[in-house]
């Protein structure tokens, strides 16, 4: 009671100055807002603050917005979206804003806007790509760099266009994509760039080193990336750790290439270091590179150890955007109460009341969607409960079959697989070749190899592939790939209700014991097999709410 109380009393003073402030500050005009916003980030380090300066810019837009007052509200926008992805890790809210953004420039023909917001969309797909969420994710990351240099160009901002170059030639450079950015390399190379440009020499230096790295010239090229740095010209801090970890990259890659490991990984380290202090939200990316480069030594134990970092720190980052959604919905829930209240300050002898009406109903919304949040969630395990019990038996039959099928093998033999030399089966010889077919599938630990095919199972059987193949579909209606599953799926319940051999297994770990090595696709299965998602079945399992494993079919 004592922790709530304090967490309460917390909340109610965070609130009050959150109030305050907004008070205070929605009366100032948007050009001191703007620069408070700037303040609070690069100098003060307060990304509440400023978060809630741009907030009340950005809901100053209007149809009849124009000049200054509608440049300002579409900057706003676009460090909304920053402080979003870089310091709340709310990637969905960040992107909204980012998109917003980007249509208003273009709706009110700003066009001198989209190169930033190009790069920064740029910079949330890449940041999605080094999650481990796809190739789509890199090429969109690609596109919008590549957008962001153009329209750079475009515009004659020659003044700018290091800052983008630098991000577009090192996505291109990490995924080894180089030929993707030919045109945008030559293009750089003949222009010429103000020496007080931000990123000038540093971008120079390495585009130069990628072409000696990509020519052959190692040596060269490791002094070239080296040089970089310290060629750097930033007026921003904040872009001195980003652009420290890009160098390191370039440098780590080229001394992996001379085959100077031991300095690579002195690299690696400090880029490690860097990222831990100044850009933790980038740390999946490094995990992944110590992963590589210990697989790379034949280190499978401390390879072993980084890629399970990589998984924990994308977990733990994915958690915090979860958790952070429910303080994201209470601080937009104030930024609309905030401009209700302006629009009250217009009709001020109906001030009261409204206010009086907006709060209530917000508080009955809230009630109300608890209550249907509660009966939902209690109606979801009500029905996992139901699954369980249905299919319980089912799996009770099958144990009980193969226990007696066990039990007759030990006194009968059975039979060979039978040879023939036609096209056609009878049912007799079919029904013998499906109890061997069977018998593989329940005894052996073979099909649960990743790469276990219907050849293996002919080959186990002494079969014929094509005769094999027939069986199965005869006899289940099914493709060999459907019936493997079934059983692979039935020994990950098994498993996850085998707490004393693998308790302490992960839900990827039971995806490639049974021989699956990408964890969507046996989620994907295990959820149409059982009805419950495999992260939910395993924790039943521990808290002992499943006693046997179950499926909603059975091989028949």
């Amino acid at each position: 009671m004592g922790v709530l109380l304090v967490c309460a009393l917390a909340v109610v003073a965070e609130d009050v100055t959150f109030l305050n402030n907004r008070r205070q500050w929605e009366k100032l005009p948007t050009a001191t807002l703007m620069q408070m916003g700037k303040d609070f980030m690069n100098v003060k380090n307060l990304p509440d603050s400023a978060m809630l300066c741009y907030s009340l810019i950005a809901n100053r837009y209007n149809e009849s917005l124009k000049g200054e007052e509608l440049q300002q509200c579409i900057r706003a926008h676009c460090w909304i979206g920053n402080i979003y992805i870089d310091y709340f890790v709310n990637y969905t809210e960040g992107y909204k804003y980012l998109l917003r953004a980007q249509d208003l420039a273009e709706k009110h023909h700003y066009d001198k806007f989209l190169p930033v917001i190009f790069n920064l969309l740029g910079n949330f797909y890449w940041v999605q790509e080094e999650f481990g969420l796809g190739d789509q994710c890199y090429m969109e990351a690609l596109a919008y760099h590549k957008k962001s240099f153009w329209k750079t160009i475009e515009l004659k901002e020659y003044d700018k266009l290091p800052s983008d170059f630098v991000n577009l030639i090192y996505i291109a450079f990490d995924e080894d994509k180089l030929m993707l950015i030919t045109k945008e390399r030559e293009t750089y190379r003949k222009l010429t760039i103000p020496d007080s440009a931000e990123f000038k020499f540093a971008s120079e230096a390495m585009n130069e080193g990628v072409e000696l790295f990509t020519k052959g010239h190692l040596e060269q090229a490791l002094v070239t990336f080296r040089q970089a740095l310290s060629k750097n010209k930033t007026t921003s801090p904040h872009n001195t750790a980003p652009l420290q970890v890009m160098i390191d990259m370039y440098v780590y890659k080229t001394l992996l290439q001379l085959n100077r490991d031991e300095d690579a990984l002195a690299t690696l380290k400090h880029s490690k270091e860097v990222l831990q202090s100044k850009l933790p939200n980038l740390m999946p990316g490094i995990y992944e590179e110590f992963a590589k480069y210990y697989r790379r030594q034949n280190n499978q134990p401390l390879a072993d150890k980084y890629e399970l970092l990589w998984r924990r720190s994308v977990d733990s980052i994915a958690q915090a955007t979860q958790a952070n959604s429910v303080n994201t919905v209470r601080f937009l829930h104030e930024i609309d109460k905030m401009n209700e209240e302006q629009q009250a300050l217009v009709v001020k002898q109906r001030h009261d009341r409204q206010m009086l009406w907006i709060v209530g109903a917000a508080a009955l919304v809230a009630i109300v969607l608890l209550v249907l949040l509660y009966i939902n969630r209690r109606r979801i395990q009500e029905n996992y409960r139901q699954l369980y019990e249905k299919n319980q038996a089912l799996l009770a039959a099958e144990d009980a079959r193969r226990q007696t099928a066990e039990a007759e093998h030990v006194t009968e033999v059975v039979p060979e697989a039978p040879k023939y030399s036609h096209n056609q089966m009878d049912d007799d010889v079919m029904d013998e070749l499906w109890l061997q077919i069977k018998r593989v599938m329940e005894t052996s630990e073979e099909i649960y190899d990743e790469q276990f095919t219907i050849d293996q199972l002919a080959e186990l059987i002494g079969a014929k592939k094509n005769y094999v193949s027939q069986t199965i579909n005869t006899k289940t209606g099914q493709a060999f790939s459907v019936l493997l599953n079934e059983y692979r799926i039935r020994e990950a319940c098994r498993r996850m209700n085998d707490r004393e051999h693998y308790g302490n297994f992960s839900v990827e770990g039971i995806a490639q014991s049974v021989g699956y090595g990408s964890r969507s696709h046996f989620a994907k299965l295990f959820k149409a097999a059982t009805g419950v998602p495999p992260s939910t079945y395993m924790k039943m399992c521990k808290e002992g709410t499943s006693p046997a494993p179950t499926l909603r079919r059975e091989v028949e």
